[in-house]
């Protein structure tokens, strides 16, 4: 088993964010520290001043904190995007809906939203389908995750628990449905001022699936209420990814059965079941990070009309390898899910693209096997350039591309002082923001559903990142790098100007394959 993280619960804030964090600061300080703070339900009220006091410092913000969305239309301005965004230093919202999963490994899923609809304010069919696909991409024997955080209850909740309340609220049909198939080790809801702590129930097996591990649902009551609930709850959770089976299917002496029977076996909230040998989840799916269910779109009766997103020709791809478009001279290095190839028109000599083998639009939406060798390559890369004092600059365009690319530029290791700063300044001389990501954020969490979006590595690990919302040059990033404080070279900012013949780019390629072969991992795996 890996080592626990120790993670805090609270319910619905309203505003009273003096209380919160004094309440958080004490527990942090006696049984801490704490990794995580998690907030369901409200988490504005109905006054700002002390939110005001949050925002200027003036009330500390003593663990990383994640919040859901707006529940009022009145709180939809509080949040400046409605995908996710930072709201203040050390508290973020997590976005609509999705899947967030920390360094440690730790799989959070989320739905904001106190009730169904289409508005900021609800979620949809289409929301909880997606996180469910979000949940199953690339995995083959997916067992759950770790933790759901909603502000709405799942509907039923209560049945099978023979000792529970009778007036205990209703809640979403389609929570109940996400709930039985992402099969989260812990539930956590707000939004009713009721402390409920269920009995761990058991979750059912849905063809194809062994997995059977217990599910436990606690609804916490608002920050300060005067009945004096339960409104924060501490836990030490090891990341599902590091349990071994037989820790991960331990029972309980007080467990139940399942509160939504037969759930598990429908492919869709509104019930279409499946045959008994067949799972509903296309693996073999094109990979679409919240996009809506694979193939045919069903609005559940609604009256709106979803368009099917029209399918991509991989065959007419320039970057899918198996594609006769690409241009397999430029290939460097073929691993088994990603690819190096020199990239035309290069910055520099050793400029190179990291690319995916099959078709993935985007770092946010690629599968982790993916990603994982993709850091092999990076990792590769920046210590074939150290040896010639080089620094290696990671940027990729998510703007009017198809294909991910992701751009690799060695520079000067004395050009790399300030080099945060130049990119800052250069964004803002073009009228937008590039924003630094703490350290554990990843893009999937970031960057929101099929967003645009720009993101830079630089050589001493700081990330930048921009979700593009208007015109974008397609050149910012080579155009940043071209300048004179780093490489000095602006008339090569636009690669269709330094374009080279085939036989010069054979013999580039040759030379850096022969440079970059001892430490090339896909010769030795």
């Amino acid at each position: 088993m890996g080592d626990k993280l120790k993670l805090l619960v609270a319910g619905d804030v309203r505003g009273n964010f003096k209380a919160l964090m004094k309440r958080v600061s004490t527990v942090n300080d006696k049984n801490g520290p704490f990794d995580y703070l998690l907030c369901v339900g409200d988490f504005f009220g109905p006054s700002d001043s002390e939110w005001n006091a949050i925002k200027n410092g003036s009330i500390p913000v003593p663990v990383t904190t994640y919040v859901l969305g707006p529940n009022s239309d009145e709180h939809t301005s509080k949040y400046s995007d409605i995908n996710g965004c930072e709201l203040c230093p050390n508290i973020s919202y997590l976005g609509k809906r999705g899947v967030f999963t920390t360094s440690d490994g730790l799989r959070i899923a989320y739905v904001s939203g106190q009730k169904e609809g289409t508005s900021d304010t609800s979620f949809s069919e289409n929301d909880v389908m997606c996180v469910r696909d979000v949940c199953y991409k690339g995995q083959s024997n997916f067992k759950g995750v770790d933790i759901l955080v909603t502000s709405c209850w799942p509907n039923g909740i209560s049945q099978n628990h023979q000792k529970a309340e009778s007036n205990l609220p209703s809640g979403s049909p389609l929570l109940s449905w996400l709930a039985a198939h992402i099969k989260p080790r812990y539930i956590f809801s707000g939004m009713h001022d009721v402390y409920y702590d269920r009995p761990p129930y058991k979750n059912e097996a849905a063809p194809g699936d062994t997995s059977q591990h217990n599910t436990r649902f606690m609804a916490l009551a608002s920050v300060g209420n005067p009945s004096k609930q339960k409104w924060l709850y501490a836990l030490n959770i090891v990341p599902m990814e590091h349990m071994r089976a037989s820790e991960l299917l331990q029972g309980t002496t007080d467990e139940t059965k399942s509160p939504f029977p037969g759930l598990a076996y429908f492919s869709n909230p509104t019930g279409s079941q499946e045959k008994a040998n067949q799972f509903f989840y296309d693996m073999n799916a094109p990979n679409d990070r919240r996009g809506g269910k694979r193939g045919r779109f069903d609005d559940g009766g609604q009256d709106r009309k979803k368009r099917e997103r029209p399918v991509f020709d991989q065959a007419k791809c320039w970057f899918c390898l198996a594609s006769p478009e690409v241009e397999k001279h430029l290939v460097i290095s073929v691993g088994t899910h990603a690819y190096l190839a020199m990239a035309k028109g290069g910055l520099v000599e050793d400029h190179v693209l990291i690319l995916p083998v099959e078709h993935h639009q985007s770092t946010a939406e690629a599968p982790q096997d993916v990603l994982d060798e993709i850091e092999k390559f990076k990792s590769a890369i920046k210590k074939a350039c150290s040896k010639q004092k080089k620094a290696v600059v990671f940027y990729e365009r998510n703007y009017k591309t198809s294909h991910m690319q992701i751009q690799a530029i060695p520079i000067p290791e004395n050009a790399t002082k300030e080099l945060r700063e130049i990119f800052q300044e250069s964004a803002e001389a073009e009228g937008f923001e590039l924003d630094e990501l703490p350290e554990h954020a990843k893009l999937d969490q970031v960057a929101g559903p099929r967003a645009p979006y720009f993101y830079v590595q630089l050589p001493n690990g700081d990330k930048l990142f921009h979700r593009i919302k208007k015109s974008f040059s397609l050149n910012f990033g080579r155009e940043v790098l071209a300048s004179g404080p780093i490489l000095d070279r602006e008339h090569m900012a636009d690669w269709k100007d330094v374009k080279q013949d085939k036989v010069e780019e054979v013999a580039l390629v040759k030379r850096f394959r022969e440079a970059f072969q001892p430490y090339d991992f896909t010769l030795v795996e």
